[in-house]
């Protein structure tokens, strides 16, 4: 998710179980970040101080919340980002020690511009038909999810354009009909199935597809007339039974 979230990784204090005296700070080195679907999609921006306890080999053991966003999915995707932080050890003469440190999170939607994206989608797919390769199909579908989870101030379809040359001409006779009138994000789930159906981000998507519709079913229905709302549903949900 390293597109979808900006981490402060400034060390903000350091608390040593023992004396600061010669104390050589850790440095973070590895992380994996979490930025709920659910957040992005509702747009919430914010950070979140969290205290680290450390080992002698620099995983982290413990997470507390210092000071909270004031939003319990961020608060927790603090957490989760935090509990994979790897530092290198804190030392004093040369010792490797336990430690805790303070770092703030924060989380910041990247601007998706629709021109740039293409591009960058067009890119990766390109290099996964020339050499299939799994963690570019989760970097593909970590781009997909950019456009996906929007937050939405409408029913607009000034993006459909983009997911139109995005998608697999199978996919894209799902929406045949709809292109003005309803937003096509929904389609990157399938496409990113019917391109990888052997792979493991494909059972992601799946999962993510069933729950996405939770929303997007009321959406429609609001939308659309029931015979067309009724129309487009069973397309949807045809096209990942299959």
């Amino acid at each position: 998710m390293r597109n979808f979230i900006y981490i402060a990784l400034i060390l903000m204090c350091i608390f040593s179980c023992t004396s600061k005296r010669e104390l050589l700070v850790p440095v973070l080195l590895n992380y994996d970040l979490y930025y709920p679907d659910e957040a992005r999609e509702q747009g919430l921006e914010g950070t979140v101080m969290v205290r680290v306890f450390i080992d002698k080999n620099g995983k982290a053991k413990d997470v507390i919340i210092s000071k909270s966003s004031e939003n319990y999915l961020l608060d927790s995707a603090a957490v989760r980002t935090a509990k994979t932080f790897t530092f290198s050890p804190a030392m004093r003469e040369n010792n490797a020690i336990q430690t805790w440190v303070q770092v703030p999170i924060e989380f910041r939607l990247r601007m998706v511009h629709p021109e740039f994206w293409l591009t960058e989608v067009k890119i990766l797919q390109n290099m996964i038909k020339n050499q299939y390769n799994k963690e570019w199909v989760n970097d593909l579908y970590d781009l997909y999810k950019q456009m996906i989870y929007l937050p939405r101030e409408g029913n607009e379809t000034e993006n459909n354009y983009y997911i139109l040359h995005t998608v697999l001409d199978e996919t894209a006779q799902i929406w045949e009909g709809y292109w003005q009138v309803f937003p096509a994000n929904i389609l990157l789930f399938i496409d990113l199935i019917n391109r990888y159906p052997e792979s493991f981000t494909s059972l992601e998507a799946k999962a993510d597809f069933n729950n996405f519709m939770k929303k997007e079913v009321p959406r429609i229905k609001n939308t659309l007339s029931p015979e067309k709302s009724d129309s487009l549903v069973s397309r949807l949900r045809n096209a990942v039974e299959e």
